[in-house]
């Protein structure tokens, strides 16, 4: 059995979305509506990127257990073979589990998996912020039809009175 202390796999799980970053990436001003548009194709890109790579570490420490768990129970087998006893598959598993190398491996495979889930929900809500730019453009354009037929009713007016004044002057000749 190997006496090699394990070194902490957790701490070389990588974090790939600052949450304080999302948080500002994600929000946009009703004031500047035209340039959260613009930059909403590039941050969904990024945020994918980042996601893509948040899935690639879980798959590499998934990996990283299955090949930890074999050495594991190579060892443990070829300890027991030495010494001439005779060891069960299910005690071979249990002895596995409880080996502080996989238990560190598994550990890092579970922070990675929540890194991973944060990323999924980070490119989620820029589909949200999508939805939401798209739905107050319409409301904008909508608003502004409404200032648009505002004008031109005023406009119309307008000219209407400056016709019937005209033609009043007219008549008064």
């Amino acid at each position: 059995m190997s006496t090699e202390k394990p070194r902490d796999l957790t701490r070389a799980v990588k974090q790939y979305v600052d949450r304080d970053a999302l948080k500002k990436d994600v929000s946009f001003s009703m004031a500047d509506i035209s340039s959260a548009m613009m930059d909403q194709a590039a941050l969904f890109a990024h945020y994918g990127v980042e996601a893509a790579k948040a899935s690639r570490q879980v798959d590499d420490l998934k990996l990283m257990l299955e090949n930890t768990e074999s050495r594991v129970h190579r060892e443990l087998r070829d300890a027991a073979a030495e010494k001439g006893e005779k060891v069960s598959e299910a005690l071979l598993d249990r002895m596995i589990a409880r080996d502080s190398r996989v238990i560190n491996a598994k550990r890092a495979l579970n922070e990675a998996k929540q890194i991973e889930n944060v990323a999924k929900i980070a490119v989620e809500s820029f589909r949200h912020r999508r939805d939401m730019l798209v739905q107050q453009g319409l409301i904008q354009r909508e608003e502004m039809k409404g200032e648009v037929a505002v004008i031109a009713r005023k406009t119309r007016e307008e000219s209407l009175e400056a016709q019937r004044d005209r033609i009043l002057e007219l008549r008064k000749k």
